[in-house]
Order: structure tokens, then C-alpha cells, then sequence
């Protein structure tokens, strides 16, 4: 038995050498993995970013679209009207309205921006082009911002690029990197801007690119400081392996200095940037490259660590170790020792799992099978109100809101208990009342006969996020002036009608309605007058409609009424005549006495079309024959022959 100990020693260097390169291959490939899943975490946060951008550029659009002229109070009152927060603009210098200069007539188009209020309003730079355009407006007019009034992007080849792009297909466009005009001599940043067409007559369907480009009218856009938006992104992530973490971005498929957009420790072209991972992802219309390399304090990229060291130590150690005691008392004295192992490895895990569960960011409450509450963590308790001692022993729906159906939460459990898991969004109650959208993550957990013995939810409060979202969402659909549906809605709502009156063999009605004396109106007492008279008839047209019907703002002066389930072609001119008096009747909440009458065109389907944009067009022309008409300034359409 003289060679027992030697055996055991050898085995035991073989198995430290085994774990060893089992330990580095897997710290290996979790530094490769952790790189990956970096660069994605990043593109998607950037991606959610410029998603909120479009969304604003979405509601500058409605609000070319709605009206004829924009004027620089309109414009900043509308930017006001968002009431967007600093964290929502990190990176985002702006958003503004660039237009196409008409005729390149430029002293005349200057003097006019002049007269509006900009009297030091100017092009540059200087010179004959093709085609000219300027930035009008650009808010917030900050020291930065109010350097590039004025300013022609189209004149410079990256922002023409993207500009003739999004006006020829209509699609939001992201361009190149360039330098901003708003940069100053200190702390400059890479630039890159958003656009979105802005049309004349935008209610016209387009017949080609070049009928979208003879009826450009503008751009809505946001100029980008790539560094302060990305730094936002990666701050917003809250990854603790981004610590020391070196990001490299650049617009395209090759790490070249001309399309670097962001380098956050300075790695381009140096001995340092050694070991990157790289991964090409989709941004907005463009391809961006995304480089990751990690901290040579987190994993190294061949998997060797001072654990690693210690293993191997660890492993001599340990060998040499049991070949002396197994001289001695083998069995039992390792049996022993493996067991004293083992609980000290539990301990620690015990220990950890401590840490983590009380200091978690996440609020974390962990109920038994019945879902009576066992154990709740402080940031639950700041989430709910419910300190631990109050929320224990008691049911896990204390938090429920009532907002949720039982179908809601018959579903919920059937995923847990079928798929042992469940992630979504909820409203729950706070102890103070107030009802709060959490983000809810719950996992069943099953002892060693899969039997299930504990809940964990992981909760998480979004819902300041929802509600921006939320407004983002109605601003798109609705316009801002009246809070009226705009065209997009009506459109949507009236595909459904059709397609709703087509199975059961109803009929669809259409008003459209135009303002006689608006302009007058407009003209004598200013555009703000304007404005709070088109909120009165809209408010007096809501008040004599039903509650299924769709009042919509077309734009200008023009409302369009979308009646389901429509009565004969008589009740609509009677309903036709009863808004007429609503519209016409006198205005003792406005300061000024105005006087306006309305004429009204009215469609119906199936007598006057068969489709959406048919149906329109016919109640659109039947009120230009009213506002002919010598009495009472009602006209039914044309029936289709």
C-alpha cells in the first residue's frame, strides 16, 4: 500500500490541472459572452433612445401637417406643451424645423423669417446651390442651439445625404458622423442628426419620389451629441461590468477614424484595444459596428485569473495534503474534511445570497406555495409601503390594484405553474393609495422532487417611463391644438367602421365640415384668437355627437365627423344642420364677438364609395359644392354611378 499515497497525489494534480482548464475555458467563453451581450444590451438602450427621438420628430410633423404656417411662438409653445424631463434630451441637442427655402429666394425668405420675429436671422454659408435650406426653429434655444439658426445642412454632403433620403421615401433618416455647428472650440463631440420629412399638402397620397421631392416643404430633425447620448445610454444601463469597460462605436462595418462615433476610453489605433469583441447591429436605417473590451479587472479574454492561480495551488495543496493523511486515517479523515467543504460552501452561499437579496435594487418578495408573503427585501418595502414585518404572513395580492381583470390573473398563474415562470408589467396599489406600473418577474422554485415550494417576485417601478410613452403615443394620434383625433386616427377608425359594417350590412357616414369666415378671423384678431376659436367649435361639436362617433381635426379649419352604424341619408342632414347651429351660435367666452357659419359635405357608405379614401374624397368634394350652395350650405355627394 506504499504506493497509495503517490497514487492519490498524482490523481490529485491531474484533476487540479482538469478543473484548471475547465475554469479558464469557462472564464473564456463568459468573457466573450459577457462582451456580446454588452454590445447588444447597448444597441438596444441606444435604439429605445432614438425611439423617443422619432416620437418627438412624429409630433412636429402633426404639427406642420395641422396647419398652414407655424409661427416661432407656436413653435416654442408646442416644445413647452411636451414638458420633456433633462433625462429624456440627454444626447438629444434639440429638435428643431428645418425648411426648403421656396425658389431659393433667399433675401426674400430671410426677410420674412425676420419679420416674424428672428430679426437677425440669416443663411449661411453664402453661395448659390441647387437647392437652399435653413434651420427656422430649434428648441431649446440655448447658447448652442441658436448658433445653428440659420445654418443650411443641405449644403454639406453627410446631412444631404440623409436629408434627400428621408424625403425621398418619406422614412425617418439617421445621417453620418459629422461635426455639429453647434460645437464650440472646447469639448467638441461627434455629431450625427435625425430627419423627417415634412410635406406640402401631406393629406395628398404621393404618385413618386420626385412628386415627394416637388412637395417637400421641410424637415423635422434632432441634431445628436453622440457622446452625451451614448454616455446616457451606458449610465442607464447600470452594469456593473461596464466599470473600466472600453465601448467603441463607429457608423458602418469597418473600426476606421473617419466613421468613429463614440471611443469612450481612447482605445482607436493603440497597443490597448488588444482584445475587442465586435458586433454589427441595425440602427435606425444604418448599420452601426458596437466594440466591446473588458476591464483586465473583470475576466480576461483567455480565461487566466489569480482564481485560476489559486485553483492550481489550491489543487497541489489539497493533493499533497491527502496523500499525507492517507498514510494516516484515509477514509475517514477525508471524509471528514469534504464534509467541513461542504458547509462552509453553503455557508458562504448563504452568506451572499444575504447580501444580495437585501441589497438588490430590485424590490424581491418571496412567498410559499399558497402565496402567503415569507420574506420581503428593503427595496420591496420602498416600492409597496409595506415594511417586512407588515407584508409577512400575508397574501401577495395585497398590492392589487383593481385595474386587472380575473382572466389577467387566471392566465399569470397558469403560465407560473405550467412554464414555472411569468414576466410582464402590472398596476399595483401602493399603501398611500396611489397605483403604481411595475415591471413583475415571478419564477416558482422546486425542491428535489419538482415539487414547488417558494414564489420569487422581482419587481421594478416603470411606471414614469409608461406615462412618457403613453403621451408620446397621443401626441402621434391627436392633435394638439383641439386634443381632436387627427387624420391618422380617423383613417384607422374609419378602415374599422368599413370593415365592421361590411360583415353586419350597416352603413358608414361621413361629415366634413369647413369654417365660412375663419380666415377673416384669423386675419383681424392674430392667430392666438384663431386658435382658442377653433377650441370652442370643437368643443361645441364633441358636445352634439354621440359618444361612438370620431370627431377629427383634418387640419386648418376643416373637422370630419365618422358616424357608425349611420342613420338614413335625412337624419344625417338633419345631425348636418343641428352642428351648423352649434357652430354659428355666438361666442361669449372668447373677448372678441366673432361670427362664423360652417358648410358641410356629406357621404355615406355604400351609396357615395366603396372604400376609406373614396368615402372621404366624396364628402370633401360635397362640401365645396355646399360652400356654393345659395341656402343652407349643405350638400349631399354624388352617388356613384
Amino acid at each position: 500500500m506504499h504506493w497509495l499515497p503517490f497514487a492519490v497525489f498524482a490523481v490529485g494534480l491531474l484533476s487540479t490541472a482538469v478543473i484548471g482548464e475547465s475554469q479558464r475555458r469557462f472564464s473564456a467563453g463568459e468573457h466573450l459572452r459577457l462582451e456580446r451581450d454588452l454590445a447588444h444590451d447597448i444597441a438596444g438602450s441606444i435604439g429605445n433612445k432614438l425611439n423617443t427621438d422619432r416620437a418627438l420628430l412624429s409630433a412636429v410633423t402633426g404639427l406642420f401637417n395641422a396647419s398652414e404656417q407655424v409661427t416661432l411662438a407656436e413653435f416654442q409653445s408646442f416644445f413647452r406643451s411636451l414638458d420633456l424631463s433633462l433625462e429624456a434630451l440627454q444626447g438629444i441637442q434639440g429638435v428643431g424645423y428645418a425648411a426648403v427655402v421656396p425658389g431659393n429666394a433667399i433675401t426674400a425668405f430671410e426677410q420674412r423669417i425676420r419679420r416674424e420675429g428672428q430679426p437677425e436671422f440669416r443663411i449661411f454659408p453664402p453661395g448659390p446651390r441647387p437647392l437652399t435650406t435653413a434651420i427656422v426653429y430649434l428648441e431649446p434655444l440655448d447658447w448652442r442651439n441658436a448658433r445653428a439658426i440659420g445654418f443650411d445642412m443641405y449644403s454639406e454632403s453627410t446631412r444631404r445625404q440623409a436629408m434627400h433620403w428621408a424625403a425621398s421615401t418619406g422614412q425617418p433618416s439617421l445621417s453620418g458622423p459629422v461635426r455639429l455647428v453647434q460645437e464650440g472650440q472646447s469639448h467638441q463631440q461627434i455629431g450625427a442628426l435625425i430627419y423627417e420629412p415634412i410635406y406640402l399638402e401631406p393629406n395628398k397620397p404621393f404618385t413618386s419620389e420626385r412628386d415627394r421631392l416637388r412637395r417637400l416643404r421641410g424637415w423635422a430633425y434632432s441634431p445628436l451629441r453622440m457622446g452625451d447620448l451614448i454616455n446616457a445610454v451606458l449610465t442607464g444601463l447600470n452594469n456593473p461590468d461596464l466599470a473600466g469597460t472600453g465601448v467603441l462605436i463607429y457608423d458602418g462595418d469597418s473600426p476606421i477614424r473617419e466613421l468613429l462615433l463614440y471611443d469612450n476610453l481612447g482605445l482607436h489605433s493603440t497597443s490597448k484595444l488588444d482584445h475587442p469583441t465586435w458586433v454589427s447591429v441595425p440602427i435606425a436605417n444604418r448599420e452601426w459596428l458596437i466594440g466591446i473590451q473588458l476591464s483586465r479587472n473583470n475576466l480576461r479574454p483567455d480565461g487566466l485569473s489569480l482564481n485560476l492561480a489559486l485553483i492550481g495551488l489550491f489543487g497541489v495543496l489539497s493533493s499533497l495534503l491527502a496523500a499525507v493523511i492517507t498514510r494516516m486515517l484515509v477514509n475517514n479523515h477525508l471524509a471528514l474534511r469534504q464534509a467541513l467543504q461542504l458547509e462552509q460552501q453553503v455557508a458562504r452561499e448563504r452568506a451572499l445570497a444575504s447580501t444580495v437579496f437585501e441589497t438588490s435594487p430590485l424590490g424581491i418578495v418571496v412567498t410559499d406555495p399558497d402565496g402567503i408573503v415569507v420574506s420581503t427585501n428593503q427595496a420591496f418595502s420602498q416600492l409597496s409601503g409595506y415594511s417586512q414585518v407588515e407584508a409577512r404572513g400575508h397574501k401577495a395580492n395585497l398590492l392589487k390594484s383593481g385595474r386587472h381583470d380575473e382572466a389577467f390573473y387566471r392566465q399569470m398563474w397558469q403560465s407560473i405553474i405550467q412554464k414555472g415562470h411569468w414576466n410582464g408589467e402590472i398596476w399595483n396599489r401602493h399603501r398611500n393609495g396611489q397605483v403604481r406600473r411595475h415591471d413583475l418577474n415571478i419564477t416558482a422554485v422546486l425542491d428535489n422532487q419538482q415539487q414547488i415550494v417558494n414564489f420569487v417576485g422581482l419587481l421594478r417601478d416603470v411606471t414614469d417611463r409608461y406615462t412618457q410613452e403613453e403621451q408620446m403615443r397621443h401626441l402621434a394620434t391627436h392633435d394638439y391644438l383641439t386634443g381632436l383625433p387627427n387624420r391618422a386616427l380617423l383613417m384607422e377608425q374609419l378602415q374599422r367602421a368599413l370593415a365592421l359594417a361590411r360583415r353586419q350590412g350597416g352603413r358608414v357616414g361621413l361629415l366634413f365640415l369647413d369654417l365660412n369666415g375663419f380666415k377673416p378671423v384669423n386675419d383681424r384678431f392674430g392667430h392666438a384668437s384663431g386658435d382658442l376659436l377653433l377650441q370652442a367649435v370643437a368643443q361645441r361639436l364633441q358636445q352634439n355627437v354621440r359618444e361612438c362617433d370620431t370627431l377629427c381635426r383634418q387640419g386648418g379649419d376643416e373637422f370630419v365627423l365618422l358616424i357608425p352604424d349611420a342613420p338614413d341619408l335625412e337624419q344625417l342632414r338633419h345631425l348636418a344642420e343641428k352642428l351648423q347651429q352649434a357652430v354659428a351660435g355666438p361666442y361669449p367666452e372668447l373677448a372678441e364677438e366673432m361670427r362664423i357659419s360652417a358648410s358641410i359635405g356629406i357621404a355615406r357608405w355604400p351609396d357615395h364609395a366603396q372604400d376609406a379614401d373614396s368615402l372621404l374624397d366624396a364628402a370633401d368634394m360635397a362640401m365645396y359644392a355646399a360652400k356654393e350652395a345659395p341656402a343652407d350650405h349643405i350638400a349631399l355627394a354624388t352617388p356613384q354611378g
